[in-house]
């Protein structure tokens, strides 16, 4: 029952999270709107719908933040896996874009791939399941995660200089995870031998999306994206919230830039029989990328 509530309120704490940020972003844009009242309508070639497909590709920076549990409920300990030596700031290359098949609808597709390994002196002993790894050995940690995004966007509105959209999309998620110790500190044998586990997780999280687009000027355009579900299907329970804010500038109908900052969390429980494992993982950063629009 303890559990069941700790996943309620995660959940809810993610719900407000996403509801919260929407508004507020959502009121800033449209205050900057009503402050400039504006053209009749953009040049041709800017504006909303005009575009059939966009491609988005750069560097993304987040700060991670990762507890990892292996045999949870009762037994096992929370793993910080950024205090097993894993870095918390990484820099990946991101890819993103959609088609826009219909002038209100688009399917959109995203991809990348952060994949961590380190290694660190206990300082205190830790347990995962029935395996208790002890103070002062040397613990190697890896971590590979992937993410590959789909998701199906509807134009509620589209007006001179806005779009509002909504729609359903999934993240594919790829993770493994491996943690193994053999050696104390000084290089002597742990005491009970080696010890090692892993535990790997495959397949889709889907999520509710909502889109919010204006064009402050033709070329500058200011973009808000949010997506969040919770889900219960046979040996996963998780959740996912996501919401990212984007500042694009268009050299030409073609060629542009975009800065944007995006926060990301998961919170997943995965029951294979032979292992329960569960996941928070959360990050947020900056990213930068060039634009390419046709």
């Amino acid at each position: 029952m303890t559990g069941d509530r700790e996943k309620l309120g995660k959940h809810l704490n993610s719900t407000r999270y996403i509801i919260t940020g929407l508004f507020l972003l959502l009121f800033t844009l449209v205050s900057t709107g009503i402050a400039q009242p504006g053209n009749a309508l953009a040049e041709e070639g800017y504006g909303p719908g005009q575009d059939k497909w966009k491609f988005e590709l750069g560097g993304y920076f987040p700060s991670v933040d990762t507890q990892l549990k292996l045999d949870g409920g009762e037994v096992g300990d929370n793993l910080d896996l950024e205090g097993l030596g894993l870095s918390s700031d990484e820099s990946v290359w991101r890819l993103g874009g959609y088609w826009r098949f219909a002038k209100k609808h688009r399917l959109g597709i995203g991809y990348y791939k952060l994949s961590r390994d380190g290694s660190v002196g206990l300082s205190e002993e830790i347990t995962i399941g029935d395996i208790i790894i002890p103070v002062d050995a040397n613990v190697a940690t890896e971590l590979d995660m992937g993410f590959f995004s789909i998701d199906y966007l509807y134009s509620l509105y589209q007006g001179e200089k806005w779009e509002i959209s909504g729609g359903l999309g999934a993240y594919w998620v790829d993770l493994e995870f491996s943690i193994g110790a053999s050696l104390n500190i000084d290089g002597t044998p742990i005491g009970g031998g080696p010890v090692y586990e892993s535990t790997d997780f495959n397949g889709p999280l889907p999520y509710l999306a909502l889109s919010f687009e204006y064009y402050i000027t033709p070329k500058w355009l200011a973009i808000l994206k949010g997506g969040y579900f919770a889900l219960s299907v046979g040996d996963i329970d998780g959740s996912l919230a996501n919401l990212g804010a984007k500042l694009e500038y268009q050299f030409t109908q073609r060629f542009g830039l975009g800065l944007g900052y995006d926060a990301f969390r998961i919170d997943v429980d995965i029951d294979d029989g032979a292992l329960h494992s569960t996941l928070e993982y959360k990050y947020h950063g900056v990213q930068l990328y060039g634009i390419l629009r046709f």
